[in-house]
């Protein structure tokens, strides 16, 4: 998803839709393998070894198939949503209610 100039220089552009669905393809079937092997965080130094060994295929084709920022948000945000509804459950089996209304961001 790179183009050089002459003088070298690497610019990139945005994918097209055939290209998004693809990478999101991609990342789905990787997610489920981590899924499928219990793996949270697929960006932690100690789960990299079990990630390549279980789902090495899929990581690759997953980072052959999106830019490289995507990758990173991708796995980070999967994370943080498993962690955000692990602690939901949590609180829900504490029996914590939804307050009754919606809090709106702070307006300066």
């Amino acid at each position: 998803m790179a183009l050089f100039t002459s003088s070298g220089e690497k610019v990139t552009f945005a994918p097209g839709k055939g290209e998004r669905y693809k990478c999101w393809e991609k990342r789905d079937r990787f997610f489920e393998c981590l899924d499928k092997e219990y793996i949270d965080n697929s960006l932690d130094s100690k789960e990299l070894p079990k990630v390549n060994k279980q789902c090495g295929s899929q990581k690759k084709e997953f980072e052959g198939n999106c830019a490289t920022s995507w990758v990173q948000y991708f796995q980070e945000k999967r994370y943080n949503d498993l962690m955000r509804q692990r602690y939901i459950n949590k609180l829900e089996a504490e029996g914590a209610q939804p307050l009754p209304f919606k809090i709106e961001g702070v307006k300066k």
